[in-house]
């Protein structure tokens, strides 16, 4: 059985998925020791990352950006295969840190499962609030990290920064008595790409929670104006 795999600005049908989309699109795709830049990338690796069962020691006093290293570079990865890559996380105070996304994606947490979960029932929301703010009439959108003009609506990411997603989803868990309160399911036996929260009245108390604390900004991605 497939098991999908979802972070609040994708989803994937399979964690296979997940896996070959990170590999094909960034692991591979970018120059070594280049800053990946704001954008679906970066963003995806971000909430990768928060799912990491050592996301506090990974992440610090937080992540600036990501790059892609060489792994036998690593300190005691000397050894390995010449052909291999890692991702690293360059910290705000300059320190790096090295992490897998397959430890993740492959071993998903139970606090891992449930914020999968919590932004698959944010995602109708947030396409009708992005729809909305880029419709005819209302007023500009910019970047909330470089101030530039977004454009086209497929050119902004959601992104929360104050507080952020980690903070959000740790305090709605806090609230509601741990991670393993809130239940979730991936289907339930039926064809479904996601993961949802199991009982409805959880459910609506988180958009609530979310509706109350939660400050979405954008942040304009790479994506070229589409005529």
């Amino acid at each position: 059985m497939a098991y999908p795999f979802v972070t609040p600005s994708m989803r994937f049908r399979s964690r296979t998925a997940a896996k070959d989309y990170i590999r094909d699109n960034i692991l591979r795709a970018y120059e070594l020791r280049t800053r990946i830049p704001a954008g679906p990338h970066d963003q995806l690796l971000r909430e990768v990352l928060s799912l990491h069962s050592d996301a506090e020691e990974k992440i610090g006093p937080g992540v600036d950006y990501f790059y892609i290293e060489e792994t036998w570079r690593l300190p005691g990865k000397e050894a390995v295969g010449r052909d291999q890559r890692a991702i690293i996380a360059t910290r705000i105070d300059g320190s790096d840190r090295d992490w897998s996304y397959w430890h993740v994606i492959d071993q998903p947490s139970e606090a891992a499962n449930v914020k999968s979960a919590l932004a698959f029932a944010l995602e109708e929301g947030r396409l009708r609030r992005r729809d909305a703010d880029f419709s005819a009439g209302m007023p500009a959108v910019h970047c909330a990290l470089t101030g530039e003009l977004i454009k086209q609506k497929h050119q902004a990411d959601t992104r929360h920064l104050s507080p952020t997603w980690s903070e959000l989803t740790q305090g709605f868990a806090d609230a509601s008595g741990g991670w393993s309160a809130i239940e979730t399911h991936s289907g339930d036996g039926y064809v479904f790409v996601g993961r949802d929260v199991e009982d409805e009245s959880v459910r609506n108390r988180w958009l609530d929670y979310y509706e109350v604390n939660a400050k979405p900004v954008y942040v304009k991605n790479e994506s070229p104006e589409r005529v």
